[in-house]
C-alpha cells in the first residue's frame, strides 16, 4: 500500500488537541467577529473540517483583508509575496 498524500499528511502533532481543550468548541470562538484590518493568528480546530486552513498557516498570524459569508480573508506575507486564505472563525484568534 502507497503513502498518502493528502492535506492532513504528517500532522498528527500540528492537528491534535490537549486533553483540556477536547470537546465541543465554544460559542465565543464561533461567534466571533473580526475587522477588516485586524491582525488575527490561525489556530486550527482538528475537530472542524469546514472552512479549515491548509497545515503550514498553523501558528502564522495575517491580517484580515475581507468577508465572503461567514469566513474571513486573510492575508500572510511570506518571504516575496503575500498570501491570501480562506477561513472561518473557528480556526482564528485575535493577535
Amino acid at each position: 500500500m502507497g503513502k498518502s498524500s493528502g492535506p492532513r499528511r504528517k500532522s498528527r502533532s500540528a492537528l491534535t488537541k490537549s486533553v483540556r481543550e477536547k470537546g465541543k468548541l465554544g460559542l465565543s470562538r464561533i461567534l466571533a467577529q473580526y475587522e477588516i484590518g485586524e491582525k488575527v493568528v490561525i489556530k486550527i480546530d482538528s475537530g472542524i473540517h469546514k472552512g479549515m486552513p491548509h497545515k503550514r498557516y498553523q501558528g502564522k498570524v495575517g491580517t484580515v483583508i475581507a468577508r465572503r459569508g461567514r469566513a474571513y480573508v486573510i492575508e500572510i506575507p511570506q518571504t516575496k509575496i503575500v498570501k491570501k486564505i480562506i477561513a472561518l472563525p473557528e480556526h482564528l484568534m485575535k493577535f
